[in-house]
């Protein structure tokens, strides 16, 4: 189990001073629809037996109703639900920022308007996601064909930092029941994302994994096909294992290093739970004593996560690395404008390969 990465409030940075990191939340699903007059802007639905009460009954029929049925039976928790009937998608997204745990952006409809629109969608929520350090779960059309899925996905023409932010599945699914229409894979596979990252930890794969719920995939992909569709992943059906979620590819066919969603989605969590600990040293002194207070507490935070497995390496030095300090991370000028910067490294993928993560916060002038 890996409770104590993915809920907040959890310290793993019990040092003697007053700096500790503390985990965020990994897994917390936002999804963007129009959901018709049930409510406006954003709201929180802990459950599928809350969902009418919260967003109204439109909200548990029709296409995004079968979504989020498939989020909830695929162990999803807390979400939210930002409404775009009579809005625009950027004021939707600038009225997430008031949520402030939100690690997963999953816009439904995303083809309804065309491919066009559907290109203008992705671009405005992988830039959200990119700044925020959040995934982008994205979805092909309902009639794409696994190599269709690999051509929309490029020609979204997102950035590397937009692609490294994104994921996109094929094929849509069948719920159970008789006539039951296909429906986009996106909820069961935030689901899945939350499923996993309790039982196992965000630097897990959301992949090789069952979907419940009795969902099928509506189009059957071959190993060639799946081959030839990459950077998509693909939802596969397998006698006597059911539906899998078969792929953990981010949108990325350029970096090696961000190729992959689960190395990805551990580097957001660390710059974001690091970034948080920056807030408190804007009352202290920009001296060694506090630099080592923090190097302390991220140490300890990075240890934390080495030890349930979520770092590569036979001991703490390969498996990641802190600094901070003048001469190191900052300039003199650095040091006396109040500039704090903290660098570290993980080792993600094999040890003494390290990704190298920077955050800047504030402290009081020297």
């Amino acid at each position: 189990m890996a409770d104590s990465v993915n809920y907040p409030g959890v310290s793993l940075g019990d040092v003697s001073s007053s700096l500790s990191v503390s985990s965020g939340a990994t897994a917390v699903p936002l999804f963007i629809a129009d959901f018709g007059t049930a409510f406006e802007g954003v709201v929180r639905v802990d459950g599928w037996s809350e969902l009418a009460e919260a967003a109204g009954e439109g909200a548990t029929s029709g296409e995004s109703g079968e979504v989020l049925r498939g989020y909830f039976v695929n162990g999803g928790g807390g979400c939210y639900l930002a409404n775009t009937a009579g809005t625009t998608l950027q004021k939707v997204l600038a009225s997430a920022e008031s949520c402030g745990e939100v690690t997963i952006l999953v816009p439904l409809g995303l083809w309804d308007g065309g491919a066009d629109a559907a290109g203008e969608t992705v671009r405005a929520v992988t830039a959200y996601a990119a700044a925020h350090q959040a995934m982008a779960v994205l979805h092909a059309g309902r009639d794409h064909t696994a190599r269709d899925a690999r051509d929309a996905a490029r020609a979204f023409k997102l950035d590397a930092d937009q692609s490294a932010h994104a994921a996109l599945y094929h094929p849509w699914l069948i719920p159970p029941g008789a006539g039951a229409q296909p429906v986009p894979p996106v909820g069961a596979v935030a689901g899945v994302y939350c499923r996993v990252d309790c039982e196992r930890g965000v630097w897990k794969a959301p992949a090789n994994v069952m979907v419940d719920g009795g969902l099928r995939p509506s189009q059957a992909v071959t190993d060639t096909e799946q081959g030839d569709a990459q950077p998509v992943n693909i939802l596969r059906e397998f006698t006597g294992r059911g539906t899998n979620v078969w792929g953990a590819r981010t949108l990325d066919e350029t970096d090696p290093q961000w190729r992959f969603i689960p190395v990805r989605r551990l580097a957001d969590t660390v710059t974001r739970d690091l970034q948080k600990a920056l807030a408190p040293v804007a009352f202290e002194p920009n001296n060694q004593p506090m630099w080592e207070k923090l190097r302390a507490a991220a140490d300890n935070y990075l240890h934390g996560i080495w030890r349930q497995g979520g770092l590569q390496g036979n001991s703490p030095q390969e498996a990641y690395f802190v600094q901070i300090g003048r001469g190191v991370t900052m300039t003199d000028e650095d040091v006396t404008a109040g500039r704090v910067v903290l660098k570290v490294g993980l080792a993600a993928v094999r040890p003494a390969e390290f990704i190298i993560l920077t955050m800047t916060g504030t402290a009081v002038q020297v």
